[in-house]
C-alpha cells in the first residue's frame, strides 16, 4: 500500500502543479496498478478527482488487437465507436480494427482525448497532499532510499521537513561508515545534498556535492566486487556541480575545494589533492567522462584495488 501511496501522491501533485492529466497518462509510471487508466478511475471512485473522465478513450494506453477482443465485448466496442462518431457495423475483428486508435488515444478526433479528461481535484486530494507533503521531499531527494523505510521514519519524527529529510540523511552516512558501505555513504551525501537544494539552500547543495566528488576520488573503503562497477566520476554528481557553479557565485571554487578537502578528513589519498581538483576542472569544462574514468583508473585505482 506504501508504494500505491507515493503514486496516488505524485499523480495528484502533477495535476496541482499545472501538468495536463494527458501527459500523465503517457508518460507516468503506474506499477501498482494494471494501467494509467486504471489509477485515474481509482482517484476518481475514491473522490480525490471530480470531473468527467472516460475510461475507454484516450491516455495513449498501448493495447494489441488481441488485448481489445480479450477485454471488450461487441455490445462495448460498438458503444466506444458511437460515442466517437465512428461506424458501428461488421464482424468483432473489424470492430476491435476501428476501435483500437481510439483506446491508444488517436479517435480521427483530437479534442476527443481532452474533453473526456476533465478532472478537478477535490478537497479530499488537497487534504491528502497537504497530509503527506514530505513525499514531495523524499522524490525530489531521497529517492535512492526505500520509501517504506523513509515513511516510517517520518512517523517518528518530531521535525520539520527538512530537518527530519537531513537527519534521515546523516544517521545512513553514520550506518554506511560502520558497515563500510561505501556507495550507500555516498548515495546518502549526494542525498543529503539534494535535501538543501529542495529547501533553496544551493551552497550547502555544492558543498555536499563537491565532497561526493572528492570522496567518489578517494574512497574511504572500496571492496573488488564495488569497484568492479564502479565510476570514479559520477556524471549526475558532475552535472550537479556544473550547473550550480555556473548558475550562481559563490566564490573561488579553489577555495571551496580547499574547504571541502579538509572538512572531509581523508587519511588514505587514492587520487592526490591537485590532480584531484584539475579533474574536476576538466570535467566541469567539458571534458569526455569515460575517458576521465578510465584515466583515473589506470593511473591510480587498478592497482590499489587488486584489478
Amino acid at each position: 500500500m506504501s508504494e500505491q501511496k507515493l503514486e496516488i501522491f505524485n499523480v495528484l501533485n502533477f495535476l496541482n502543479n499545472g501538468y495536463e492529466l494527458d501527459d500523465i497518462l503517457n508518460e507516468g509510471n503506474f506499477a501498482t496498478f494494471p494501467s494509467a487508466q486504471d489509477c485515474i478511475k481509482y482517484l476518481v471512485d475514491e473522490g480525490y478527482l471530480e470531473g468527467d473522465f472516460d475510461v475507454s478513450v484516450g491516455g495513449g494506453e498501448s493495447l494489441t488487437e488481441e488485448e481489445v477482443s480479450k477485454k471488450y465485448t461487441v455490445a462495448e466496442l460498438k458503444d466506444i465507436l458511437r460515442e466517437n462518431g465512428l461506424k458501428v457495423s461488421g464482424k468483432k475483428q473489424e470492430l476491435v480494427e476501428r476501435v483500437l486508435p481510439v483506446l491508444c488515444g488517436g479517435s480521427g478526433d483530437e479534442d476527443v482525448g481532452s474533453e473526456s479528461h476533465d478532472l478537478e481535484l477535490t478537497d479530499k486530494a488537497h487534504e491528502f497532499l497537504k497530509e503527506n507533503d514530505w513525499m514531495d521531499l523524499y522524490m525530489f531527494a531521497l529517492v535512492a532510499f526505500r520509501f517504506e523505510d523513509y515513511e516510517t521514519y517520518v512517523a517518528g519524527s518530531s521535525l520539520d521537513k527538512i530537518e527530519t529529510g537531513l537527519k534521515f540523511c546523516d544517521e545512513i552516512i553514520s550506518r554506511a561508515l560502520i558497515a563500510n558501505q561505501f556507495l550507500v555513504f555516498i548515495d546518502a551525501l549526494s542525498a543529503k545534498a539534494h535535501v538543501y537544494a529542495y529547501d533553496g539552500d544551493y551552497e550547502s547543495f555544492l558543498d555536499y556535492d563537491l565532497q561526493r566528488f572528492i570522496l567518489g576520488l578517494n574512497p574511504i573503503v572500496m571492496d573488488a566486487q564495488t569497484y568492479a562497477g564502479y565510476d570514479v566520476i559520477n556524471h549526475a554528481n558532475l552535472i550537479n556541480l556544473k550547473n550550480v557553479s555556473e548558475k550562481f557565485d559563490f566564490g573561488s571554487l579553489k577555495k571551496r575545494f580547499d574547504k571541502i578537502w579538509n572538512k572531509s578528513h581523508i587519511k588514505n589519498t587514492t587520487v592526490p589533492k591537485k590532480i584531484c581538483f584539475k579533474t574536476l576542472k576538466k570535467a566541469i569544462g567539458g571534458a569526455d567522462l569515460e575517458e576521465l574514468n578510465l584515466e583515473l583508473k589506470e593511473k591510480y585505482f587498478n592497482k590499489k584495488y587488486g584489478i
